[in-house]
């Protein structure tokens, strides 16, 4: 009788966990194709990090902040990235995608970009929205990205003055592999495979 009641117990608290890993799943935010809506969300994040000079593009006139913005159109509704090249424009493969839940604001967003099927995904700028730093989006935003562009390993440089970037791509499973002279750190994820 106390073995039927242990396993009782045993198969309640299996379904109690089963139960709570769907709804895991559920709460994850997925990364999805950001929206032309969203570009101002992504400009005002890079607006941000010039000021404190961890942008990897300077705004400081009207004509890179148009060039940035036909970009990242261009991105959204082509999945094309429009890259310098000795001189000449190059289209690599582009995906801006967000972090969001529901049809809300996005709370995060990454730009993503690589030359050809067989280069590794370069994330050329990420950020989580204010109101979300500090309560773990920044890891998640990683994560989901790792899920996202799974296949192929993902690279990205950023100064190390952004602590809370780089401990958001640590704990996604990113190393650091060099630090140049402008302190700026570049990091690498092994490609991760759908499961």
């Amino acid at each position: 009788m106390l073995t039927k009641l242990k396993q009782l117990f045993t198969s309640g608290s299996a379904k109690t966990t089963a139960r709570h890993k769907r709804h895991g799943v559920k709460r994850s935010h997925p990364l999805v194709e950001a929206r032309n809506e969203d570009i101002d969300s992504f400009i005002e994040a890079v607006y941000q990090a010039d000021a404190k000079g961890h942008s990897p593009w300077v705004l400081r006139d009207k004509s890179v902040l148009d060039t940035l913005r036909r970009a990242l159109e261009f991105t959204v509704n082509r999945q094309l990235w429009m890259q310098r090249d000795n001189g000449q424009v190059a289209y690599w493969q582009g995906r801006l995608l967000a972090l969001r839940h529901g049809d809300g604001p996005p709370l995060g967003m990454v730009l993503a970009c690589r030359p050809d099927d067989e280069a590794a995904w370069q994330l050329r700028f990420f950020y989580i929205s204010q109101e979300w730093k500090g309560s773990g989006h920044g890891t998640r935003l990683m994560m989901a990205v790792r899920r996202s562009l799974s296949g192929v390993p993902l690279q990205t440089r950023l100064p190390l003055a952004c602590h809370s970037a780089i401990d958001s791509l640590e704990a996604a499973g990113f190393t650091r592999q060099y630090v140049d002279a402008l302190e700026v750190a570049s990091y690498e994820a092994p490609a991760q495979w759908d499961e």
